[in-house]
């Protein structure tokens, strides 16, 4: 990948990092002022949301600065780490209801929410496709197609009003059908990555695929799932996974 959009990529990861940490911080301090405490099911969902922005910006960090290579996997990683933090754009409705404070107007947080979810799918699975040993030269090509579409679906999908969107938690009917999507895809991303193991069984090529099988579950289970137990458990396995990953790949960028 080009230097400078590999920095530039950094630079907007960090950037959305703080801002989503003081999105965080803030619903925090609300609570504290009011000398109330936040439910169990708020407080895991913070922290799950903390180790979304820095573990992978911790992996993103650490494989470019000691790793430098080309990988197939290495050209959309980059974009792999920037959409998990997207996701956290998520917690905006969360931030309205529990705060008062409307940043964008509610259509607009859907169809970005939409975005980052589906778009994270489709990169997890674009890794995976590579890993498996499918490498055509129009690859990128491809991809940033994949991303153009996409962002269009999320787009032109029926939208709520923005009164009713804020009222239905920024959704919409239609969004039980993207979650199921990203749930059918990522369900075919860990069987794509289970296939890459049985097809490369050097060691260093399966402890790999299986941090990224950890990472994807764990980015799932994180924003798709409201049992605060289970995002207590996505959590840490979406830890190890990025943990594993900056172990693993010695040869990403």
């Amino acid at each position: 990948m080009n230097k400078i959009i590999s920095r530039a990529i950094l630079i907007v990861e960090i950037i959305l990092a703080l801002i989503f940490s003081a999105i965080l911080i803030d619903t925090c301090l609300v609570y504290s002022n009011r000398g109330e405490r936040p439910s169990g099911n708020l407080i895991v969902t913070i922290i799950s949301l903390f180790f979304a922005l820095y573990f992978p910006l911790l992996a993103h960090i650490m494989i470019r600065i000691k790793h430098r290579s080309n990988t197939p996997e290495g050209e959309i990683l980059p974009f792999l780490f920037l959409s998990i933090t997207f996701e956290c754009i998520s917690f905006l409705p969360i931030y309205y209801i529990e705060t008062g404070t409307l940043l964008l107007d509610p259509v607009l947080i859907n169809i970005l929410i939409r975005f980052s979810f589906l778009s994270n799918a489709i990169i997890f699975i674009y890794v995976a496709l590579l890993l498996m040993g499918v490498n055509n030269n129009n690859y990128l090509s491809y991809f940033v197609i994949s991303l153009i579409m996409v962002l269009i679906l999320s787009v032109m999908a029926p939208n709520s009003s923005a009164i009713q969107a804020a009222g239905s938690n920024f959704g919409s009917d239609y969004d039980v059908y993207f979650n199921y999507a990203i749930a059918l895809i990522t369900t075919a991303t860990v069987i794509t990555f289970i296939g890459a193991t049985t097809k490369d069984k050097m060691r260093h090529s399966i402890q790999k695929c299986i941090s990224y099988i950890l990472l994807t579950v764990g980015n799932y289970g994180i924003f798709a799932l409201s049992n605060t137990i289970a995002i207590a458990i996505f959590t840490v396995i979406f830890a190890v996974g990025c943990v594993m990953l900056m172990i693993t790949s010695k040869e990403s960028f």
